[in-house]
């Protein structure tokens, strides 16, 4: 095995958003254009900061719930984050509508193309693979319509199912119990520090933080997929 798959290694878990799907066009671009439909010019340089900061909003939101969560809680916390994104849009529920079923769809994403590589040889190796994100249940239909990604689809743990999102134990939790062996057998691979990494990493899983910026300085990170195989 490579060095990072050593032979304890019984299972690789993935993180979704930022680390195995992409969003095909910018978001604060797609934001931008839904908002010029609506009737509003923005942007998208304040959208992308408008959206930094309501993103890092919700997740004080859901530190202070304990990191419980739902379809109905993530539907809110979407629904919040584009108003605040698009203030000077008569109608932000229609923009919110828009952008939720823009975002259901496997057009408006995008998989590197090493990642049909990564999964065909840990499966050839007989490691279990999987994701685990903090999405709602439109992220099913997204690894069921992408090619490259269903060969996660059995066993795809999406947050907002679940009840419980990352970084809580109970998240992780899931992935243990889904993998079917030991915490310290199991590799996570995200690309959030807090969320992916050190939420994994207290429940005594592995971890891997995705870096492909270079932008952390921890030991445990790679920069390409293809560096756990190789």
């Amino acid at each position: 095995m490579s060095a990072i798959l050593d032979s304890s290694i019984r299972a690789v878990y993935f993180d979704a958003v930022g680390t195995l799907l992409f969003p095909a066009t910018s978001v604060a671009e797609t934001y931008r254009t839904i908002a010029q439909r609506r009737g509003a010019e923005l942007h998208a340089d304040l959208i992308r900061i408008r959206l930094r900061e309501a993103f890092e909003q919700q997740e004080q939101i859901d530190l202070g719930a304990g990191w419980r969560t739902s379809e109905v809680r993530e539907e809110l916390r979407w629904r919040t984050i584009v108003h605040e994104a698009l203030r000077e849009v008569a109608d932000t529920d229609a923009c919110f509508r828009d952008l939720w079923e823009c975002y259901r769809w496997p057009k408006a994403w995008t998989v590197q193309s090493e990642t049909a590589i990564v999964l065909e040889n840990l499966t050839q190796r007989g490691i279990v693979i999987g994701m685990a994100s903090n999405f709602d249940a439109r992220l099913a239909g997204l690894v069921a319509g992408i090619p490259e990604l269903t060969p996660l689809a059995d066993r795809c743990i999406i947050s907002s199912l679940v009840g419980w999102r990352k970084p809580s134990g109970e998240f992780f939790g899931k992935v243990i119990e889904e993998a079917d062996c030991a915490a310290a057998e199991i590799l996570f691979i995200g690309d959030d520090l807090r969320n992916d990494v050190q939420g994994a990493q207290r429940a005594g899983l592995r971890a891997l933080l995705f870096d492909p910026a270079g932008k952390s300085e921890i030991a445990e990170r790679i920069g390409r997929l293809m560096e756990v195989v190789a």
